[in-house]
């Protein structure tokens, strides 16, 4: 929508600054939409990984210690006499089966299901003033990666790419690593643009083969491979000018340059027999059980 309306748009500056700066949108070459960008402040991270798992365990079973819950455990929940779930009525107060207990030296309670979590407890930051509006998966999984419960809204990672780019000119600047059993039950909408250009949505990975259809078929000459793109480049771009507002296929031919680089870049990245042992046993790699 906001596309549409020209605010997003960098043909179209005039209609959405105040004293010549935009209040919404950092100032983006349409021709390099990826090209790292000045931020308000030194950055102090270079890259963000969110591990988000939908439907997980409780934070009242991990981390965040409830005493109330052990003082009321059987009793009715207070004011929720009239409340009806998905589940049918509801039921009464029910403490964690594990036992919490205080870790690390800042004496954090951690709770024996996460004992390996535990003994990071000085090295994390717990926040514990979140609070969601749904108690349904598809709007809350929304919620988590956007901000709000209905579709349409870019996730967390597209602003993030579209405010600050990215340094590296071979690899896609967001990338989301579907679970290999399914994707989330509001699927690709948790790594989505929304109202942003297309450009700024993640590049599906996965585990088995990371990037699909990357190299091309051995039965394609390489000749016959570039020729082909060339060619789909001079289209797209002939398209791009008659419709310079599409966002979808600025988009795709972006994708389509970013694959030509990545067709070097990605087998590199990939390749973790040079990591240290260290480095695999830090992330699990080493347990055949997480590969």
């Amino acid at each position: 929508m906001l596309a549409e309306q020209g605010l997003l748009r960098a043909d179209d500056t005039k209609s959405n600054t105040v004293g010549g700066k935009s209040p919404i949108r950092p100032n983006i070459d349409a021709s390099r939409p990826f090209a790292s960008r000045q931020s308000h402040f030194p950055a102090a991270a270079k890259r963000v990984v969110v591990i988000f798992c939908s439907g997980a365990c409780s934070h009242v079973d991990t981390f965040d210690y409830k005493p109330e819950l052990i003082a009321r455990h059987g009793q009715p929940l207070p004011g929720a006499d009239k409340l009806i779930t998905f589940q049918g009525e509801q039921g009464n107060v029910t403490q964690s089966p594990w036992k919490f207990q205080p870790r690390g030296e800042s004496g954090k309670m951690i709770s024996d299901l996460v004992p390996h979590l535990g003994a990071l407890a000085d090295d994390m930051c717990f926040i514990h003033s979140l609070k969601g509006k749904t108690n349904t998966h598809g709007p809350g999984e929304n919620y988590m990666s956007t901000g709000f419960t209905l579709d349409g809204y870019p996730s967390i990672g597209a602003w993030t790419t579209f405010a600050l780019g990215t340094e590296n000119d071979n690899l896609p600047s967001y990338v989301a690593i579907p679970d290999p059993r399914g994707t989330p039950q509001n699927s690709v909408n948790n790594w989505g643009p929304g109202f942003l250009p297309a450009a700024y949505q993640g590049t599906d990975f996965n585990t088995s083969l990371p990037i699909r259809n990357l190299a091309r078929p051995e039965s394609i000459a390489e000749a016959s491979d570039k020729k082909t793109r060339d060619f789909l480049k001079r289209l797209n771009d002939r398209h791009l000018e008659r419709f310079p507002g599409d966002t979808e296929l600025a988009a795709r031919i972006s994708s389509y340059e970013l694959a030509a680089k990545m067709q070097l870049s990605i087998p590199e990245v990939r390749d973790l027999s040079t990591e240290s042992a260290s480095t695999l046993a830090m992330y699990g790699a080493d347990d055949a059980q997480n590969t």
